[in-house]
């Protein structure tokens, strides 16, 4: 008979052991030791279940008590990594009784002929008791009892006290996995700068590492930090789009989702993160669990915003370029309408800019484009868009005007210019260059139209049919888009004349360009 007393003290110094003892082996052999002394056994082991196949089973023998060496097994090469076939009923009945979470008794000479009996009597074992090993719920791997002497009927309060046994090993891997797996996660916080999460779809319990609460401001000794905390951190119209993209990826039943979002971080400040979501569903599709990371993408969303500037904007002067002055069409170009203020577009173009570069260099113009810059901004409000959309061609997108205060807008740009030199420094000399220029100007205004693109292309073509006539016309001057029809009248009557008189029309045309660019 087993005294369940002293077993039970045993138990209590084995989990002790388990506790207290830095490394989980060594509280393992210690908790082995225990029962096998206290028992009387011949041999106390751990089976660690490697793989469950249909026809055999495959374990390994990684912990072994023995009362004496002859009865050691551990280190016999025949129990590495060993197989045993489902060719006893009676093994595979015990094989899933363990699968099932129950614990045998078992007597040898009492169990039929067969494998198992074989092989128990092959090992001189005369009784056996073995208790499953469930680590979340899972078999892990089975604790057993050889004795070699006795045929122990281990029915009972001797049983029970063993399947404690096996929850001490069990809670003692486990936490070992937890150990190992904050080993990891740190490690893997310090590499990658992310945090990892896990949330429990049945009760709606949220896991979270201990980088990740740090990353959220939290004590990494918090013990819980509940769901609608952590939701919280998430920027509201970011968390809209993370809850639509999750909603989406159920509804698929997708197995995963990612989704950028501003989560405000230690400090309280938000920075932007990577939310990375795996979903678990069961055999009937139905969500588990969903977990992930979260990963700090601040640096890639400020190289992304970087590029998306570099983009939209000139080098040499650092205003919008082609590109960026589309987008601020498309924004101006969906506003509601109104009859009296409107959105402008004002065309620029520098008279005479080529001689600059001819005589003087391209570090000279280049230098004038930067000082033209600067005097058209002082001109602008904030929130007009000036931009290089050509060598020597600007463009000013203005917010809400009458075309009346857009004309007056221009005319202050021209005379700012036309009445004040620029200084420029010039390569190779130290005497400054002061240069005058003149602006040509082509002003539009912008209708309300449900087709920014068509709008837009509307727009410049008006602008610049009036930025032509103001070259025509002598430039240094403003002319309003529609006011030069009267010049494309004239220039449909001069096309009928060279129809009639091809020559005269010729020498005509040859005046006007003599006239234009002088």
């Amino acid at each position: 008979m087993i005294n369940t007393t002293e077993l039970l003290a045993a138990l209590t110094q084995g989990a002790r052991a388990l506790s207290e003892t830095a490394r989980f082996t060594e509280g393992v052999q210690q908790l082995l030791a225990r029962i096998g002394e206290t028992t009387g056994a011949s041999r106390v082991w751990v089976f660690q279940l490697i793989d469950l196949q249909d026809d055999a089973i495959i374990q390994d023998y990684v912990f072994e008590w023995a009362a004496e060496p002859r009865f050691r097994q551990l280190t016999q090469r025949r129990f590495r990594f060993f197989a045993t076939l489902f060719d006893d009923p009676q093994f595979l009945a015990l094989v899933d009784q363990r699968r099932r979470g129950q614990r045998q008794g078992t007597v040898t000479a009492e169990l039929p002929p067969g494998s198992l009996r074989d092989n128990l009597e092959s090992q001189s074992i005369l009784s056996m008791a073995t208790v499953p090993i469930l680590v979340n719920g899972q078999w892990w791997g089975t604790l057993g009892i050889d004795d070699c002497e006795r045929a122990v009927d281990w029915e009972g309060p001797g049983l029970d006290a063993l399947g404690l046994a096996a929850e001490l090993i069990a809670s003692g891997i486990y936490r070992q996995q937890l150990s190992s797996r904050s080993s990891q996660l740190e490690l893997f916080h310090k590499v990658t700068d992310c945090g990892v999460w896990e949330l429990n779809l049945a009760t709606g319990e949220p896991w979270c590492s201990q980088g990740l609460r740090r990353r959220l401001g939290y004590p990494e000794t918090y013990p819980h930090v509940p769901l609608r905390r952590l939701l919280e951190c998430v920027l509201h119209e970011d968390r809209t789009a993370l809850f639509h993209q999750l909603r989406q990826a159920l509804r698929e039943r997708a197995s995963h989702c990612r989704q950028d979002a501003r989560v405000r971080i230690a400090g309280g400040e938000y920075g932007w993160s990577e939310i990375v979501a795996d979903i678990t569903y069961d055999e009937q599709a139905r969500p588990l669990s969903i977990a992930g990371l979260l990963i700090d993408i601040s640096r890639r969303k400020q190289q992304e915003e970087q590029a998306l500037i570099a983009s939209h904007h000139d080098a040499l002067t650092g205003l919008l370029n082609r590109r960026g002055l589309d987008q601020r069409f498309a924004e101006l170009a969906s506003r509601e309408s109104d009859d009296d203020r409107a959105p402008h577009l004002l065309l620029l173009d520098i008279d005479h800019f080529k001689p600059v570069n001819d005589h003087h260099g391209h570090p000279a113009g280049d230098q004038l484009l930067q000082r033209l810059t600067r005097r058209l901004r002082q001109q602008l409000r904030q929130e007009d868009a000036l931009a290089r959309i050509g060598g020597e061609e600007f463009a000013i997108l203005t917010t809400a005007m009458t075309t009346a205060q857009a004309h007056d807008l221009a005319e202050r740009i021209r005379r700012a210019i036309a009445g004040h030199p620029f200084t420029l420094s010039v390569p190779d000399t130290t005497t400054p260059l002061s240069l005058s220029i003149t602006l040509s100007i082509g002003l539009v205004m912008l209708p309300a139209v449900t087709d920014p693109h068509g709008c837009q292309a509307d727009a410049v073509a008006r602008a610049d049919r009036a930025l032509y006539a103001a070259k025509h016309r002598g430039r240094n001057r403003v002319v309003v888009a529609d006011t030069c029809l009267a010049e494309r009248s004239d220039a449909s009557a001069s096309q009928a004349l060279h129809e009639r008189h091809p020559g005269q029309h010729q020498r005509a045309g040859r005046q006007s360009d003599r006239q234009v660019e002088q």
